[in-house]
């Protein structure tokens, strides 16, 4: 889910249900796409990617526990089903489908805007986890581990991979000397057998990358005859 307005696919064949439950998800800053059957659904789901969909399982042309199914192959999002639909057999049905919620109609407005805005709530906290598990940050610094990409205030410095192997065992080992041995063996997985300049290289290459010259709030050191230190000031 991205920093703008959640989008939220209703999947309803009931035109009045849709369209209530639409408004009051718009009231909440929420952006809505409505689809009156499945095949609707899949048209819009290839122009939007929604952040939650709410289905109903009896569509006019199937059954919305296959398509809770056939998302679910290809989709994270949280899925609740809103149907007319009481038994526990069809509770355990859409729940073991993928499903993440089951309000049955009648329902309680306030507890499907609560349903709603939890299930939001707890993607967002999850990819917010995502995120900072695949990212260090040391002040103007930022390493994403997926993309193995360094960033220096939002820029992206074009590291080479072997560039980027290097910044990593001195960021993740900040304020400790690595010697230049160990740093060689880790990156190019053989020994160094006394020949640093392969290292020397990618260490100017990388400080020139990252600017680090005129960085305010990082350095990386040369120790004399012993290696190199990542510092943050």
């Amino acid at each position: 889910m991205s920093s703008k307005e959640p989008l939220i696919m209703i999947v309803e064949d009931d035109a009045e249900t849709a369209m209530l439950n639409a408004r009051m998800l718009k009231r909440r800053g929420n952006e809505v796409v409505v689809a009156n059957s499945i095949a609707d659904a899949k048209t819009l789901i290839k122009d939007n990617t929604p952040d939650l969909f709410v289905l109903d399982i009896v569509l006019p042309d199937g059954d919305g526990l296959a398509l809770c199914k056939e998302l679910r192959q290809r989709n994270d999002a949280p899925i609740l089903f809103l149907t007319g639909k009481k038994s526990t057999e069809d509770k355990i049905a859409g729940l073991s489908q993928g499903g993440d919620y089951f309000l049955t109609k009648p329902y309680s407005v306030d507890e499907f805007l609560v349903v709603v805005e939890r299930l939001l709530q707890r993607t967002a906290e999850t990819q917010k986890k995502i995120s900072e598990a695949s990212e260090i940050k040391r002040g103007a610094l930022t390493l994403n581990l997926h993309q193995r990409a360094a960033f220096v205030n939002g820029c992206d410095a074009v590291l080479t991979h072997k560039e980027f192997s290097v910044l990593l065992i001195l960021v993740q080992n900040e304020g400790m000397e690595i010697a230049s041995e160990e740093i060689y063996e880790r990156v190019w997985n053989s020994p160094m057998h006394g020949d640093s300049g392969a290292l020397r290289v990618q260490i100017a290459r990388l400080k020139k990358k990252l600017d680090e010259e005129n960085a305010d709030d990082f350095s990386i050191l040369h120790i004399h005859s012993k290696g190199y230190m990542f510092t943050t000031e």
